[in-house]
């Protein structure tokens, strides 16, 4: 993207949710486009950066919704398909472009569709996980809440916060999941609710945020293996009321990793060792109710929350030599349960 603008995802299933373009100008957000789409709720890039991919809702089902990116970074709707699943919530391609899988949180399942130039070609395959866990609310059945290769390529690893589990695909590049060669990683304590994870660049560590139990947990990966490091918590030993984690992020230096709470509205900020392991060095409020995601701006000077119930944007400094996040001032109040914030 050209300096400074980002995509807010608004999740309203109303004439103002969907897919807002933003620019830093001289330090404050200003809007620079939308287009709609019902219930929008994660955004990924194709590999070349050309197309832009929503999650959506069609009808009573999820879905998922392909953009071509302009020159400008303005929007050009291409088309949408149904995911034959119920609330379509993260997605991502593979590294060829040929595939973009979504993680259809209510039904359990994951949904494979064929590209062609950037458009969705077809549903090519659905994906059906089984089970449930201790916690008989949120655990009933399976929830598959996140998608995203592995960065060796080789593997597409699905999130289950319903049945406390990372599975790993093998991807074919040219028939997609290769579903019998699955190898799954259920190393967390039971009820858990992993949600999302992260990979640093060397590939062999990872991250994963646990909704439910409000933890992190730092892993070793290699050819679609984890194995647990160490397990942190997300929250302050005193705080008991009802909470849940969502986002997960890294700095550009990887020395810092963050991590959203909604209820206990902050941000766990951790000192990272490069080898797994997690020092808790700061607990940022969001200005807000729910940070649904976190990310950093372009440029990684800049960091924003999206808080789904209170409607609003909250802007951060972020210093690098210290990962302190600093209120700057700016908020955007104007979006309908804001989701995810992309660059």
């Amino acid at each position: 993207m050209k300096s400074q603008e980002f995509y807010l995802a608004a999740c309203a299933n109303t004439p103002q949710g969907g897919i807002y373009r933003y620019v830093m100008d001289q330090g404050r957000p200003r809007q620079l486009g939308f287009n709609q789409l019902n219930s929008a709720n994660y955004l990924a890039y194709s590999p070349d950066r050309k197309f832009l991919y929503s999650t959506c809702a069609i009808g009573d089902n999820g879905g998922v919704a392909a953009f071509q990116i302009n020159d400008d970074n303005s929007l050009t709707f291409l088309n949408s398909m149904d995911a034959k699943g119920l609330s379509s919530c993260f997605l991502c391609t593979d590294p060829s472009g040929k595939f973009l899988f979504t993680a259809n949180y209510r039904s359990g399942s994951v949904t494979e569709f064929a590209l062609e130039n950037g458009a969705i070609k077809a549903l090519t395959q659905v994906i059906q996980h089984e089970g449930h866990g201790p916690n008989e609310k949120r655990q009933e059945g399976p929830h598959t809440h996140f998608t995203q290769m592995a960065p060796d390529g080789k593997y597409l690893c699905v999130v289950d916060l319903g049945i406390d589990a990372v599975k790993c695909y093998p991807v074919d590049p040219t028939r997609g999941i290769v579903a019998s060669g699955v190898k799954t990683f259920s190393d967390v304590p039971a009820g858990s609710g992993p949600r999302h994870l992260i990979f640093d660049r060397s590939g062999k560590i990872a991250y994963l945020a646990n909704e439910l139990g409000n933890t992190v947990v730092s892993m070793r990966y290699a050819d679609g293996v984890f194995t647990a490091i160490q397990l942190k918590p997300t929250l302050p030993a005193t705080f008991t009321d009802a909470t849940k984690v969502a986002a997960i992020r890294l700095s550009q230096d990887e020395k810092f990793l963050f991590v959203s709470n909604r209820g206990y509205d902050s941000i766990a900020v951790y000192a990272l060792d490069g080898q797994g392991g997690m020092t808790m060095t700061d607990l940022v409020l969001t200005g807000g109710s729910s940070p649904r995601d976190i990310n950093f701006l372009f440029g990684w000077s800049k960091f924003a929350a999206t808080n789904e119930f209170s409607d609003s944007i909250f802007f951060y400094d972020y210093d690098a030599k210290s990962g302190k996040l600093t209120p700057d001032g700016n908020v955007i109040t104007t979006l309908p349960r804001p989701l995810c914030i992309h660059w």
